[in-house]
C-alpha cells in the first residue's frame, strides 16, 4: 500500500525571540569589536514542561504586532527580563504536526540597565504561567550546549559562540526613518522649495453674497432707516442666479492653482504611525535621535521623545532645501554633507541611533550605509522604504573600521483605512 502523502502546509506561523546573553561579571561593559571568551559570558534558556526540553524564549505574534516587538514581549513573558535586539540571527524554520510550517525569527538580546528609557517605553506584561514555562536559567554556552534538545538551537548557540570569539557578538545599530504620511502625500518627497503661501488680510467683514467688504457708515451721519420693501419673486430669482454663476466659477478653478503648505506637518494617518513607531523603536534600544527640520521627520520622534524623555537633535545639513546661507552651495556639496553626516554615526562606538530624514537626504544616508555594508549585504537589492518604515544597521566595528554586517527593514503595522474601501454589509 503506497504510503499517504505528508500534508502540505496550509499557513504560516511566525514567532520571534532572542537569544540573550550577559557577562559573568556584571561589572564589565561590553565594547564593540572586542573578542569575548565564550566561558566569560552567559546566555539565557527556558523550559518546557508541555514538551521537556530547554530552548532559547520566542512566541507567535499578537494581531497586529511586529516581530521585534514579539520578540522583546516574548522573552519579557517568558523569564521577568527586559531586553532591547541586536544583530538577527538565522531564521529557524520547521514542520509542525498539523502540516503547518512555523518560522521563528531571533535576534541577539542584551538585559536592558535599570531606568533605561527602552523600560518605561514598553507595555506591561504578565509573566507566563508555569504550565508553559516553568523554568529559567543562565548558564554557560558549554553547559547550554548539552542542554539544548533541538538542533537548530544549537546551531544559534555556535553561531553565539562564534561571534563572541570574533569580536562580532557587540554590534551598534543605526536606523533610518522614512517620516511618516504628510496632510499632502503629493509633497512629502519633493526636493524643492515651494513658495510660502501669505493669507490676504482681510479689512472689514464681506457680505454673505461673497461680494467686497462694504465699508460702515458712521452713526452720526447715517440716514433715517426706511423699511425695506419685501422681495419680489423676480428679485428672489435673480439672487439665486448671482448665486449659482458664483458657485459655478469658484468650482471651475483647477486644484493645482490651490495653495500648499511648503512644509506639510504630519496627516491623521502619520501620526497614528508616530505614536506605533514607540514599540519599534523602543525593540533596538533607541537612545539618541537626529532629524532634518523638516516637520514630518521631527513630528514623527516626537511621541517617542516625549514618552521616554529623550531629546530630537535638528541637524540643518539633513535638509537639502537651499535655504539662508546655504544658498551658495551647490547640490553636491549638500549631499556630501548628508553622506559625511552619516559615515560619521557609523564610525561611532554610540547606543543605538535613528535617524528620521525625508527625501533624497534619506537616500543619500542609505548610499552610505551601503558603501561599508559587507559583500553579502551590498550585493542584495537597495531597500526602499514606506512611510513609517525604517531601515535597520547593525554596524560591527574592527581593525579596520565598520562594516555593516545586517540589514532589516521593519514597519509599523498600522493601516489606513482611507487606502481600503470598506464593504458594505449585507442585511437580509
Amino acid at each position: 500500500m503506497r504510503p499517504m502523502p505528508a500534508p502540505r502546509p496550509q499557513r504560516l506561523v511566525r514567532s520571534a525571540g532572542a537569544l540573550v546573553w550577559r557577562f559573568t561579571d556584571p561589572a564589565r561593559v561590553a565594547v564593540p569589536g572586542e573578542p569575548i571568551d565564550p566561558a566569560d559570558i552567559e546566555v539565557l534558556m527556558v523550559h518546557r514542561p508541555r514538551y521537556h526540553d530547554w530552548s532559547w524564549p520566542k512566541g507567535k505574534t499578537e494581531n497586529g504586532e511586529s516581530l521585534v516587538a514579539a520578540a522583546v514581549r516574548e522573552v519579557e513573558e517568558e523569564t521577568g527580563q527586559i531586553v532591547t535586539l541586536g544583530a538577527p540571527l538565522t531564521t529557524q524554520r520547521y514542520r509542525l504536526g498539523g502540516g503547518q510550517t512555523k518560522e521563528v525569527h531571533y535576534w541577539v538580546g542584551t538585559p536592558v540597565p535599570p531606568g533605561h528609557a527602552s523600560e518605561r517605553l514598553r507595555a506591561p506584561v504578565a509573566r507566563a504561567p508555569r504550565t508553559e514555562i516553568d523554568q529559567t536559567a543562565w548558564t554557560s554556552p558549554e553547559r547550554a550546549a548539552d542542554m539544548l534538545t533541538r538542533r537548530g538551537d544549537r546551531r544559534l548557540l555556535a553561531d553565539i559562540v562564534a561571534r563572541a570569539r570574533e569580536g562580532r557578538l557587540v554590534t551598534t545599530t543605526l536606523l533610518v526613518l522614512r517620516p511618516g504620511q504628510g496632510v499632502t502625500p503629493r509633497l512629502d518627497e519633493a526636493g524643492d522649495a515651494h513658495a510660502s503661501a501669505s493669507p490676504a488680510a482681510s479689512s472689514g467683514s464681506s457680505a454673505s453674497s461673497g461680494g467686497p467688504a462694504v465699508p460702515a457708515v458712521p452713526a452720526a451721519a447715517a440716514a433715517p432707516a426706511k423699511p425695506r420693501p419685501a422681495p419680489t419673486p423676480a428679485m428672489v430669482a435673480s439672487a439665486a442666479a448671482r448665486r449659482a454663476a458664483q458657485v459655478e466659477q469658484a468650482s471651475a478653478k483647477k486644484v493645482e492653482a490651490a495653495r500648499e503648505p511648503v512644509d506639510p506637518p504630519l496627516s491623521r494617518f502619520g501620526v497614528r504611525q508616530a505614536f506605533d513607531l514607540i514599540d519599534l523603536l523602543s525593540s533596538f534600544g533607541v537612545a539618541r535621535a537626529f532629524a532634518s527640520p523638516v516637520a514630518r521627520a521631527r513630528q514623527s520622534l516626537t511621541p517617542w521623545a516625549s514618552m521616554g524623555g529623550g531629546s530630537v537633535t535638528l541637524v540643518d545639513s539633513l535638509d537639502l532645501t537651499a535655504t539662508g546661507s546655504d544658498a551658495s552651495i551647490g547640490d553636491e556639496a549638500r549631499l556630501g554633507r548628508v553622506r559625511a553626516f552619516a559615515a560619521q554615526r557609523l564610525r561611532e562606538h554610540a547606543s543605538p541611533t535613528v535617524l528620521s530624514v525625508a527625501g533624497a537626504a534619506r537616500e543619500a544616508v542609505i548610499e552610505e550605509i551601503r558603501a561599508y555594508a559587507s559583500g553579502a549585504v551590498a550585493g542584495s537589492e537597495a531597500p526602499r522604504l514606506t512611510y513609517g518604515q525604517v531601515l535597520v544597521a547593525h554596524v560591527e566595528h574592527g581593525p579596520d573600521g565598520p562594516v555593516v554586517a545586517a540589514l532589516e527593514t521593519h514597519g509599523v503595522t498600522t493601516k489606513n483605512p482611507a487606502t481600503h474601501a470598506r464593504k458594505a454589509s449585507k442585511k437580509h
